[in-house]
């Protein structure tokens, strides 16, 4: 039994020794918005559908393993619910949110001369300090996020050279909001610029 314990460690850890390039890590930042299409509901209410959007500004670390880390900061906005048949609906709201996340980045594919794909995987939390839109009622609340992802990494003019590229995900978020849930899948379209890697 003894003997098998470096042999289950080295299996498992074989994604990421795959995936690894050691010495090298890099950084990046980003910009992007994204269309979401919520779904609310509470013990004693309807589950209703909502409309909404966000923007966002990150920065990445991508480490020596692989291993991605991810902060962001942005706006969301979220539009009233449908109205149920009772007459009942959620209220729009509105505000600040901040994530931390962290994922694994997979083995890039080589696209021709145009550059490489890469699919990245996330998750993590997010807090937003929001408000009811068009009132003075503000509060916070905890999510949980997961965000699968594809992105265009553009060749640089050489092998130092900043690279940048678009990237598409489709993050899906679940809000705790005091007593009401959300569950925010969405459709975000995003642009990276990529520095080179260090060393």
């Amino acid at each position: 039994m003894r003997r098998s314990v470096p042999l289950l460690l080295l299996l498992g850890l074989s994604p990421c020794i795959v995936g690894a390039q050691p010495g090298i890590h890099s950084f990046a930042a980003d910009f992007s918005a994204s269309g979401l299409v919520p779904v609310s509901w509470a013990s004693d209410s309807p589950t209703l559908s909502h409309l909404g959007f966000d923007a966002n500004i990150g920065l990445e670390y991508d480490s020596p393993i692989s291993v991605l880390l991810r902060l962001e900061a942005g706006y969301i906005g979220i539009s009233a619910s449908r109205i149920a048949p009772t007459g009942e609906l959620y209220r729009a709201w509105e505000g600040a949110r901040f994530a931390l996340l962290t994922g694994y980045l997979f083995d890039p594919v080589e696209v021709g001369k145009l550059g490489r794909l890469a699919v990245s995987l996330l998750g993590g939390g997010a807090l937003t300090a929001a408000d009811y839109t068009d009132t003075a009622l503000a509060y916070a609340y905890p999510s949980i996020v997961l965000e699968p992802r594809l992105a265009l990494v553009l060749k640089g003019a050489g092998a130092s050279a900043p690279v940048q590229g678009p990237w598409l995900a489709v993050p899906v978020e679940l809000m705790f909001r005091a007593g009401t849930y959300t569950l925010s899948p969405g459709l975000s379209l995003g642009w990276s610029y990529r520095l080179g890697a260090i060393r």
